[in-house]
């Protein structure tokens, strides 16, 4: 009976990966954001060298937890290295006091709610997440 659970566990985590991994990954701004962003200015605020909006306004960064596949898609397209390599690279950050912008790790539903509710955050979700979430913009879409 075990083994039975067990593999219906397992089989039960590799459709919501399979499904995590074909679903498109959104980078989201709250909706009264109305700045422009490419995937350089995107990769510039993830990797702490643009810290405030065109407005001067301190901008929030929002992450998804390690070990989120949607975390590693953003993060090989958008920062061209492994979520690993990026994690690493704020460790190194915040030991040698040098990170001005930190990201905040949140849930997709807490990072939605974040953003809605902030109007300088930035985060990324997938698709039919930010789809569903009124007070958001999507400003970018990856296509892996």
């Amino acid at each position: 009976m075990k083994m039975v659970r067990l593999i219906v566990v397992s089989f039960f985590l590799m459709l919501i990966s399979v499904q995590a991994m074909a679903e498109k990954v959104v980078v989201i701004v709250n909706a009264k954001n109305v700045q422009e962003l490419n995937k350089q200015d995107i990769a510039a605020i993830y990797s702490d060298n643009i810290i405030q909006w065109d407005n001067g306004s301190k901008i929030k960064l929002y992450d998804l937890p390690e070990g989120s596949v949607l975390r590693d898609v953003f993060s090989k397209d958008v920062l061209g290295m492994s979520t690993g390599e990026a994690v690493r690279e704020w460790l190194n950050r915040k030991i040698t006091n040098s990170a001005r912008n930190p990201p905040h790790s949140r849930t997709e539903r807490l990072l939605l709610l974040t953003v809605k509710r902030n109007g300088n955050a930035i985060g990324y979700v997938s698709e039919s997440a930010a789809k569903r979430s009124e007070g958001v913009r999507v400003v970018m879409t990856i296509d892996e």
